[in-house]
């Protein structure tokens, strides 16, 4: 279940300035919180956690995607929900082309 915290996150995403907005100064990060997935905050294996949220299956409904610091791995946590009350559970590795997708850790 996503968390209300991530709800927010989500929101505040959708609501990001577009190049328009950018005139003025600065806005500021909101604090960090803490995501879920299957009601468990997420934890990464290795190092720092990035997450990133976006409609990457196509199919119009966000997923969550969490890099991880240690070996490059990229985590995806499918939408279970809907577009407006995403609901995160378990993940799947990040594949490209067959093989594990992994990004530069150094």
């Amino acid at each position: 279940m996503l968390s209300v915290s991530a709800a927010l996150l989500l929101a505040a995403i959708s609501a990001a300035p577009t190049e328009k907005s950018r005139a003025g100064p600065a806005p500021e990060l909101a604090p960090p919180i803490k995501l879920t997935a299957g009601s468990k905050p997420i934890d990464v294996d290795v190092g720092h956690a990035a997450p990133c949220v976006a409609d990457l299956k196509g199919d119009g409904k966000p997923c969550l995607l969490v890099g991880q610091f240690g070996e490059g791995k990229l985590r995806v946590y499918p939408n279970l929900g809907t577009p407006a009350e995403p609901r995160f559970d378990q993940f799947e590795w990040f594949r490209a082309g067959g093989k594990l997708g992994t990004v530069p850790a150094s």
